[in-house]
């Protein structure tokens, strides 16, 4: 099983291609966050999502969607939010026209609305499918996610629902569920890796919750030498975690990754960062009035790219791990010429 190892700085060099369009033409895009819908039957008080519109894409919009994404060479889409994925009207239709138009397919979702219908879907069509349980108890799911302890069981329940899925249909889909870091959550990250095995993932995750720097590294550790195996392995974004006692310093002024990295919400826009989807100042088009190209080739793009200060950008953020590898690009090396 090929586990992602969130190694993003390490990801962005496989793009040779893209780099020489960054630094000479348009079509940059390699992974594009695609929110359904932004409609949610859970109750996460620290969700992005939360103050934004009702908004859910029509099937025509996904058709549009797809063969702009298509024409802009895009690897990658991740379903996301926004709001649940799942819930959306058009989530199988979307999957299966999203596939035939050559985009690998990733999912993040609270799981909660699974069975078996759906998931045969993903994982059918899935390179990678993430549950997002949070907690290794029915206290900090309440905490965390909003719900109850019945919530917390169906939950698990389908966890467990899909990995046997995946094992009958010998499904290749890398299947994890996620934990989100602070020292609010610390507490449940052993409790959460067992019930993450006992169930049948392939993998646990943990990366932090945007803007905390509390660094688990010494308790992932530990939780690998206890808990992996040839089967389950635990993974993290080791790449902002390396980077929790640097946070003052970013080493780049530019968000060079919103020309490789983009959010297509539900209303049918297109924005600079997932962080920032509903901020103006992050807008860079909207799809009813211009194709993906014509946004990557306009003037709006490059306007947001000169405006955005980075140093008011969530630490850590999603472009964060890129950004800094692509600054490389533009520094100035004395004697470049001698390897």
């Amino acid at each position: 099983m090929k586990i992602n190892n969130f190694n993003s700085d390490e990801k962005i060099l496989q793009y040779t291609n893209k780099i020489d369009y960054f630094l000479n033409s348009h079509k940059t895009l390699i992974v594009t966050e695609l929110d359904l819908t932004n409609k949610c039957n859970h109750n996460c008080p620290g969700c992005c999502g939360n103050n934004e519109n009702n908004a859910e894409l029509s099937k025509e919009q996904i058709e549009k969607i797809a063969y702009n994404l298509k024409a802009m060479d895009n690897k990658g889409v991740i379903l996301s939010g926004g709001g649940e994925p799942t819930i959306s009207p058009h989530f199988e239709y979307a999957i299966k026209l999203l596939k035939n138009s050559n985009q690998n397919l990733g999912l993040n979702s609270h799981g909660m609305n699974l069975d078996d219908a759906k998931c045969e879907l993903i994982a059918s069509n899935l390179e990678y499918f993430r549950i997002s349980l949070d907690a290794g108890s029915e206290e900090m799911y309440l905490k965390i996610h909003g719900m109850n302890a019945k919530s917390f069981a169906k939950t698990l329940e389908n966890i467990e629902k899909f990995a046997k899925t995946k094992q009958r249909l010998n499904s290749k889909t890398s299947f994890g569920v996620g934990f989100l870091t602070s020292s609010t959550t610390e507490c449940d990250m052993e409790s959460f890796v067992k019930i993450v095995k006992d169930r049948g993932a392939d993998f646990a995750q943990f990366r932090p919750f945007t803007g905390d720097s509390l660094d688990i590294t010494p308790k992932l550790e530990e939780l690998r030498s206890k808990y992996e195996d040839s089967n389950f392995k635990i993974v993290a974004s080791y790449q902002k975690y390396k980077e929790m006692h640097n946070i003052k310093d970013r080493g780049y002024n530019k968000c060079h990754g919103m020309f490789f990295s983009t959010v297509i919400s539900a209303d049918f826009k297109v924005w600079a960062c997932l962080h920032f989807r509903q901020s103006k100042r992050h807008l860079l088009g909207d799809l009813r009035d211009e194709s993906l190209e014509d946004i990557w080739r306009g003037s709006r793009i490059r306007e947001v790219y000169n405006s955005i200060d980075c140093s008011s950008c969530p630490i850590l953020c999603r472009n964060d791990s890129f950004n800094r590898t692509l600054n490389k690009l533009n520094l100035s090396i004395t004697n470049s010429e001698f390897l």
